[in-house]
């Protein structure tokens, strides 16, 4: 698949991802929403009803508690109707008839104050009972009615009884039923002496609640004792628990009365708006969403282009024509990788020119080799037979001389592991400064710093003695007043071995000390045939570039190479083939 098809395809995946989750989210927050307003709105439908009411039991609370604690006309009166015979041959005394006056006197001249008052009356006791209405025709279930209330609360508080039918008295008020609400009378003793009796008309609580509900609505008011109070939906007060959905249900407690207000109001009256409103903004993020896809689209179609176009110049470096160049015309990060891949030809044509000149410097170094190769196992023979000879006519000298040839000839013959102890390159290193010393050519002496610890450790075979011949063909002093000195030293520290080669010869500049590493084809090589440039690569090779040779010098007192290795403990068998371990 190509890479267009392939960011088509992932842009198209990204956006129905990107859709899905957006949908989701705006589908939930939607919905919350409306949820919240549904119950925000319902709370505060039912929180108006209820308010609307609330003024109307607080003003009769009010006129109730005016009529209760009215000394002159209702206390006084209640006082003497409990405490005096009231009955004189079965006739209603004096006493009894002025007190009734006076309290009947007193509740007409109430009854007109507030319009949703239907009628008062005044309770002293069973037989006492005075109202200014025919609403209560069975005064003896009343006040057993209102004996079984909450006697304490009746003191300080007005309560609300069940509705009461009125059986054909609807010429006082405007509905059947009406709603008594109570408050004791309390004497000057502080005893509850009798009760006042206002009754709601029914009607006006049913216009006030209905006025507030939407088409639909359900709505019941129940007391404490479970009664109906109000409803709009029959009898059942389980109603609410099958209103099905659609409907947001509310329900408060107005604990002033101990009324349970139960509401259903249809979702559709609130939500409707807002629904469509979610409906429309879903249509609108659907529509963006599809502008951002069809204006990627283009965007990635052209960008691609310039991927092809690099991807063909590509092919045509893979197939050989190495002279092709892209030609850049963005800045960002594709012109970014067309610099770099014209960049990348122009070093691979240089390094393919370079590896060719190497193969053929490989090709001429070979046959240098093959024409300067002997049978080197005959040439230990002869020294053999040469130091018997020398033996048998004690020339010992010659004797030392010629083994030491002879042990450098072994050590070329058997070199078959890449790292060898420093030990064993110590005494390869005497064998070649005995033979030096036995050429007569040189006047030096060697001194040798040799921490113990470190001629077990194992080092590249062959990398001291070409730093040791260098320093005795150019270190030594030209002064025949003063004797030459080699000093070598090594010492480990931390996770190094320090190796350090010295002469006290005229010493050399810096440009000279650097020019040593550098390799030159035309250089005298060795007497092993490894000169310094290829013992820094060697050591390199082996441990990394970090690692190497470095030389310090001090004109006319001194040179110094000092090797930087590894410290390499131990070595895995046929090193030259596995590997090494440190």
């Amino acid at each position: 698949m190509k890479i267009k098809n392939k960011i088509l395809l992932a842009l198209l995946i990204t956006l129905l991802f990107s859709g899905i989750t957006i949908t989701s989210i705006w589908y939930g927050t939607s919905q919350s929403l409306m949820d919240t307003y549904l119950k925000n709105m319902s709370e505060s439908t039912m929180r108006d009803a209820y308010h609307a009411f609330e003024y109307l039991l607080t003003d009769t609370s009010y006129m109730a508690t005016l009529i209760s604690t009215n000394g002159k006309n209702i206390i006084e009166p209640i006082s003497n109707l409990n405490r005096k015979e009231l009955r004189q041959n079965g006739q209603w005394n004096k006493e009894y008839l002025e007190n009734r006056r006076s309290i009947l006197d007193y509740i007409k001249g109430m009854i007109g104050y507030k319009y949703y008052i239907s009628g008062i009356t005044v309770a002293a006791n069973e037989d006492c009972i005075f109202a200014t209405s025919a609403i209560i025709q069975d005064k003896e279930t009343l006040y057993r009615e209102i004996q079984k209330l909450d006697q304490e609360r009746l003191e300080t508080s007005m309560v609300m009884m069940d509705p009461i039918h009125l059986e054909g008295l609807k010429y006082t008020v405007s509905s059947d039923y009406v709603v008594p609400a109570v408050r004791g009378i309390v004497d000057a003793d502080g005893n509850l002496a009798g009760y006042v009796i206002l009754y709601f008309d029914y009607g006006v609580i049913d216009k006030m609640f209905s006025a507030n509900l939407p088409e639909g609505s359900y709505f019941q008011v129940v007391n404490e004792q479970g009664s109906l109070i109000f409803s709009n939906c029959g009898d059942d007060t389980s109603v609410f628990g099958h209103t099905g959905q659609g409907y947001a249900y509310h329900t408060f407690l107005a604990e002033n009365v101990g009324w349970n207000f139960h509401m259903a109001i249809p979702s559709h009256f609130y939500i409707s708006g807002i629904r469509q409103t979610a409906l429309l903004s879903g249509g609108v993020i659907s529509a963006i969403l599809l502008a951002a896809g069809i204006i990627s689209g283009i965007f990635i179609s052209r960008m691609t282009t310039e991927i092809t176009v690099l991807s063909e110049h590509m092919n045509k470096v893979s197939e050989g024509h190495m002279d092709t160049q892209y030609h850049v015309i963005s800045r960002d990060e594709i012109g970014q990788m067309g610099h770099a891949f014209n960049h990348m030809v122009v070093r691979i044509r240089e390094l393919m020119q370079k590896i060719s000149e190497e193969e053929r410097d490989k090709r001429r170094n070979e046959i240098a080799f093959l024409q300067a190769q002997i049978n080197p196992h005959f040439i230990s023979n002869v020294l053999n037979n040469a130091a018997w000879m020398a033996g048998i006519r004690h020339a010992d000298n010659i004797v030392l001389l010629l083994r030491s040839l002879n042990s450098l000839l072994q050590n070329a013959m058997h070199a078959e592991e890449d790292l060898i102890k420093l030990s064993d390159e110590l005494d390869y290193v005497d064998n070649y400064l005995t033979i030096m010393e036995y050429s007569g050519s040189y006047d030096f002496y060697v001194e040798k710093d040799i921490e113990e610890p470190t001629k077990s450790l194992y080092i590249p075979r062959f990398i001291l003695q070409p730093i040791v011949e260098n320093a005795i063909y150019h270190g030594l002093p030209e002064d025949l007043s003063k004797q030459g000195c080699i000093k070598i030293s090594a010492w480990a520290k931390g996770e190094h071995l320090h190796i350090s080669i010295e002469d006290n010869g005229a010493g050399i500049s810096l440009q000279d000390a650097q020019q040593i590493l550098v390799r030159n084809p035309e250089r005298r090589k060795s007497f092993n045939g490894i000169g310094v440039p290829n013992v820094n690569e060697r050591i390199r090779l082996f441990f990394g570039e970090e690692y190497g040779l470095h030389y310090e010098s001090e004109p006319g007192q001194y040179t110094k190479c000092i090797f930087l290795l590894p410290v390499v403990k131990e070595v895995q068998d046929g090193n030259h083939k596995t590997g090494i371990g440190r």
